[in-house]
Parts: C-alpha cells; sequence; structure tokens
C-alpha cells in the first residue's frame, strides 16, 4: 500500500487573523438580528449596563463596520479596531460576541505588542464581561493592576464604576467606599450624593477607607469621610449627637451632605426619655417576662435620663394602648415579647412616629407597620444562619446537619439548609439526618457518614469469599468536612461521641459546631463528651466579658437560673440600649452596637445579632473561634 504525505501550509500571522476577523464577521453578523442603521444605535443600551460607556472613537457606528475596518488594518491599528468592535458591541448589550472579539485579541496578539491604553481598555472589558456574569473574584483580578499601585491614568471613571460595583455585590463596604469617594475625586459628575450615601452608611470599619491623596483630596470627599467617621466615633454614646453635627455643618457648610444631616436631626428631635414596655409579667411565660425586665432595669442604671413604666400583658386590652401611651406620656413603646400579641396590637391606632422596638418578631405578615418600627428576637434562627455563614467561610464545603426528628427541628435544619446554600453561587453539598431517640441517633451519624453504607459492602464481601477470612473495617465518607448539631446539650453530649468513634483511624476528627443550647450552666455530667464542640453565644455568657462579675452576682442572687434566662436579662437590657439608638443605627447599617447578647446593627428596620464564638476544651469554655 503506497504512503500519502501531506503537506503544511504555513499560515502568515496577518493573513490568519484576517481569515479569524472574517468570520467572526460572518457568524456575529449572522447570530444578529441584521445590521443597524447607524443613527438608530440606541441610547438606552448604555444606561442599562449601569456603567459610564467606554469612549468610542465613533458614538454610532456599528460592531461590523469595526470588524470590516479591522481586516484593512494591521498591528496597532487592527487591535484599536478590534476594541472598539468589543465596546461597541458591549455598548449595544451583545456581551457573547464582544467576549469572542476580545478572546481573539488575546489569542493573536502578546501583551508586549499592545500599548498601555490597549492593555487597560481589553482589561476594563473582560472585567465588564466578567461582571456580568457575576464573576467577582475574577473582576478583582483583572482590575487590580488598573487600581494600584495607582489609578490608571487610561478610562479610570470606567474602572472606579467596575471596582465599586465588585466590591458592593460582595459586601466589601471598606473597598467600596474607598473607590466610591476615588470616583467622585475624579469624576463628581458620575455619581449623585445619595449613591455615595448608600455606600458609605454600609461601612463598619471608617479607618479603613483609602481615601485620594490629601493635595488632590476634593473638599467633598473630605466632608463625607468626615461625616462617616463623625457618626462613627459617637455610636457609643448617642447624647453626643447633636453638636457632632453641628460641628460638621460648620466645618463643611452646603455640602452635598447635608440631607443626612437633615434626616437624622428630625430622627433624634423625638425624646425617647419615656418607654412602656409589654411584657408577660404573670402566667405561664412570667419567668421569661421577668428576667427581660431585669435587663431592662439593668439598662435604666445607665441611663438615669430615661424612664420606664412595665405593662403585664396578660392583663392588657391590647386596643387600650393608645389611651396607655397617653397616660403615661410615653414617647417610645418596647414590646411586647410573645409573637401572638404583636399581631394583636392594631398600629393604625398609634403614633405614625412613634419608635417602637417589638421583642419578636411575628409569626407572619403583619397587616400594618410603622415606619419607626423594629424587630428584635432572641430567636435560634440567627445562631444558626450564623453558623452556616462562619463555616462556610472556614472552608467547609460538605457539612452533615443533625437534628431531632421534630416539628422545630426539622425547621432548624431546614434554615441551615437555606443559609448554607445561600453562601454559594452553584449548588452547595449538604447531607440532612434526624433522630427520635438515642439508638437512632448513633444510625443517623453511621448513615450520615457512610459508615452503614461501608460495613454493607464489606459483609457481602463476607459472603462472597465463604471460608476465606475477610479482615476489614467499615470506613467512614472522606468528603464530609464538618457537623452542625441543632439540637441541645443533651443531643449534643450523646451525638459527639458517636461522631468521634464512627470517623476512620486515618482521618482527621471532624469539627463539630452547635449552637447556646449546647452552652448551660450547670452541667453535672462529665464535660468530656463536650471536648472541642464549638458553639455561638452571648458574649455576656463567655469568659474574658467586662461584666462577668455582674453575671456571677445575678446567678447567685436568682439561685434558680441558669444561663438560657440569663440570656434573657441579657435581651431586656439590650433593648434598652437599642431604643436609644435606633435612629443612627437605621440610618448607618454599618454601625454596629455591643450589646450583652451580641453586636448588633439594623437592616430594614430588623435587629441582626452577631454572636460570638467559643468551644469546649475538656471542662473549660474558651472564648474565640
Amino acid at each position: 500500500m503506497g504512503k500519502f504525505k501531506m503537506s503544511v501550509a504555513i499560515v502568515p500571522k496577518k493573513l490568519l487573523l484576517c481569515m479569524v476577523i472574517v468570520a467572526l464577521f460572518s457568524g456575529l453578523n449572522g447570530c444578529s438580528s441584521g445590521p443597524r442603521a447607524p443613527s438608530t444605535q440606541p441610547e438606552a443600551s448604555e444606561s442599562e449596563s449601569e456603567f459610564t460607556a467606554v469612549p468610542l472613537d465613533e458614538r454610532f457606528r456599528s460592531a461590523q463596520s469595526w470588524l470590516a475596518n479591522a481586516r484593512l488594518m494591521t498591528g496597532s491599528e487592527q487591535v484599536d479596531a478590534l476594541l472598539q468592535a468589543a465596546a461597541t458591541f458591549q455598548r449595544d448589550g451583545e456581551w457573547q460576541q464582544s467576549a469572542a472579539v476580545i478572546a481573539q485579541v488575546q489569542r493573536h496578539f502578546e501583551s508586549n505588542e499592545l500599548s498601555s491604553a490597549q492593555q487597560q481598555l481589553m482589561a476594563l472589558l473582560e472585567a465588564r464581561f466578567a461582571g456580568r456574569e457575576e464573576r467577582w473574584t475574577y473582576v478583582e483580578s483583572l482590575l487590580e493592576p488598573l487600581l494600584k499601585p495607582r489609578l490608571s491614568v487610561d478610562y479610570p471613571t470606567q474602572t472606579l464604576e467596575l471596582a465599586l460595583k465588585s466590591a458592593s455585590a460582595q459586601q466589601h463596604w471598606e473597598e467600596a467606599a474607598s473607590y466610591h469617594l476615588q470616583l467622585l475625586n475624579v469624576a463628581p459628575e458620575s455619581t449623585s450624593p445619595e449613591q455615595v450615601w448608600q455606600t458609605l452608611r454600609q461601612v463598619n470599619k471608617p479607618e479603613r477607607i483609602v481615601l485620594p491623596p490629601s493635595f488632590e483630596r476634593s473638599e467633598e470627599v473630605a466632608g463625607w469621610s468626615a461625616l462617616v467617621k463623625s457618626l462613627h466615633q459617637i455610636s457609643a454614646a448617642p447624647e453626643q449627637l447633636d453638636s457632632t453635627l453641628t460641628q460638621w455643618q460648620n466645618e463643611f457648610a452646603n455640602h452635598p451632605a447635608q440631607f443626612v444631616v437633615d434626616n437624622l436631626i428630625v430622627l433624634t428631635a423625638q425624646p425617647r426619655q419615656t418607654a412602656l414596655v409589654l411584657l408577660p409579667l404573670t402566667g405561664q411565660y412570667a419567668e421569661q417576662g421577668l428576667a427581660v425586665r431585669d435587663g431592662l432595669i439593668k439598662g435604666l442604671s445607665r441611663l438615669p435620663q430615661v424612664h420606664a413604666q412595665f405593662i403585664d400583658t396578660n392583663t392588657l386590652d391590647f386596643a387600650s394602648l393608645p389611651e396607655l401611651l397617653q397616660q403615661y406620656q410615653a414617647n417610645v413603646l418596647i414590646g411586647p415579647l410573645l409573637k401572638p400579641n404583636i399581631a394583636a396590637i392594631d398600629a393604625t391606632l398609634l403614633p405614625e412616629a412613634l419608635p417602637w422596638l417589638t421583642l419578636n418578631e411575628p409569626s407572619g405578615q403583619l397587616a400594618t407597620t410603622l415606619s419607626q418600627q423594629y424587630f428584635f428576637a432572641l430567636d435560634a434562627e440567627t445562631e444558626i444562619r450564623q453558623a452556616a455563614k462562619h463555616m462556610a467561610q472556614q472552608g467547609h464545603r460538605h457539612p452533615i446537619v443533625l437534628a431531632p426528628a421534630t416539628e422545630r427541628g426539622s425547621q432548624h435544619a431546614q434554615v441551615f439548609k437555606t443559609a448554607w446554600q445561600e453562601q454559594f453561587t452553584d449548588p452547595a453539598a449538604i447531607s440532612m439526618g434526624d433522630y427520635r431517640n438515642t439508638e437512632e441517633m448513633k444510625s443517623a451519624v453511621q448513615d450520615q457518614l457512610g459508615v452503614t453504607a461501608s460495613e454493607a459492602r464489606i459483609y457481602q464481601v463476607k459472603i462472597a469469599a465463604g471460608k476465606i477470612i475477610v479482615d476489614a473495617q467499615a470506613r467512614s465518607r472522606a468528603d464530609v468536612d464538618a457537623v452542625y448539631l441543632v439540637g441541645g446539650i443533651e443531643q449534643t453530649r450523646l451525638l459527639k461521641p458517636f461522631i468521634d468513634v464512627n470517623i476512620s483511624p486515618f482521618m482527621k476528627a471532624l469539627p463539630v459546631y452547635a449552637n447556646s443550647g449546647s452552652h448551660t450552666l450547670r452541667n453535672d455530667l462529665s464535660e468530656n463528651d463536650l471536648d472541642a464542640v464549638r458553639f455561638t453565644d452571648a458574649p455576656w455568657l463567655l469568659p474574658g466579658h467586662s461584666e462577668a462579675q455582674q453575671l456571677e452576682d445575678l446567678l447567685e442572687l436568682r439561685s434558680n437560673w441558669g444561663y438560657s434566662t440569663a440570656r434573657l436579662v441579657a435581651f431586656g437590657h439590650d433593648a434598652l440600649l437599642l431604643s436609644q439608638r435606633l435612629p443612627l443605627l437605621q440610618t448607618m447599617p454599618g454601625i454596629t452596637a455591643q450589646g450583652l447578647t451580641g453586636e448588633l446593627t439594623v437592616h430594614n428596620n430588623q435587629v441582626i445579632r452577631e454572636l460570638n464564638w467559643a468551644r469546649f476544651d475538656g471542662h473549660e469554655v474558651v472564648a474565640g473561634q
């Protein structure tokens, strides 16, 4: 049989790229809706991109026209035409076509063949495409050379806009504030005072904002920075708010942030010295109500200018609430504690501007809510959601959730699953197991760790082997990297040893996480069963707190109380603290109040608690992760 020789023709780079451009022009033109007249390019498409448009050499020229021109050019001019085509595709919302052109430029031109401006434009266009797909980590990597060590001279406005959008999407608010103030500094017309404030109000640590150099910094940027820092500094002493705002106004007269100051003045103008507090002081929930009352009294000792009138909700006709507010001249409402009582209050009968802090969240949607109504709850769901977020941040990717087979246990397991999936853009792996008794606990652990399936495989092998002796040991799953326990201390104490003994000897121990239900005051059994369990709890109940002695004194005075009741005392204390600081916290969600139950912030009229982490170390509890 004869042999065939294959001849390979070497195509010059210029000719090859021209062929690619022809293919692009034909293919992209074919997948579009047809050529457009230059005068009909839609103006709206630029605003839909949410970015300032990348400057185009000829504003109304079509992308196909730029591709056609690129066929006739070489070198730097050809790159310019291709990048103009990619930018025009983005302007017109044709993102896939833009990506195809950028890919061809990257394929046929080395980086050192491009000018600095061309490299920056290509990086910006690629970052915009990645932002379109919400790949923010990749956006950051593409923009970093354009932002550091100094802002690029080419396309600075567009670069800062995209960096701001990326940081905001990831809730990196200090970075977002830095980019927004830089944007305001280089292109003041590109952003409004309201937009600047929407970013700055989310900042948690203003000292981390990177400002433009002082010799380049505008008066407007300096004013915004001073306002944010001032509001954070007085967050622990709200009584200094008026003097702080006056000082800022004197220093930055006619500043665009004046609307923020005006709003705060209105919110703080209403006095909050007399609180009407609704609690169950008799009946089934009297112990809980009295504990919250003790916490409120603890808070009152620090605020001598504030007074409180306590009302027993078990004897209250809620229709008489407007008269009670008038009778006691109350200008702030705290409570009720029980969910059904929240819904029993007709908000339409109350003053619209009345500051109202409920001590629970309603079971369902309320018919009416007031503009100054806030919801504060000492709920397990907050702990569970925080644990899911924390475990994801620790690098865990396939946890097991073990919960009692009860309605409440199932609800809490579902809360964790939902919160876990919110941490990832792709479907997140998670395994769920439940139990009704101690025997089912062991089975649930073995099933979820894969030990049951491993033992079944070993059993089948032994049957197949007949008289041959098979020496095998069941193995746990290698993909599981953490466990979250939904139940209380009784369940945790039983489950932890089951987990430890079912992990294969050659594998590391699994991190076990739990909630504050696993942290009790009177622990008569051995704590060794809880060793290394990590849990969340109110800061006041953990070692090293500045008011630890007050907690000890309280528990000695109330000898029948435990940590669960002490949490309610901390809850009452924080409720009074919040009643005085709500205007500032609502105005600036980035500001926190250090409470006994956790770090408190306000988002959309809901108080968010960030609890502290601790772990069992033998017979001791150690604060920290």
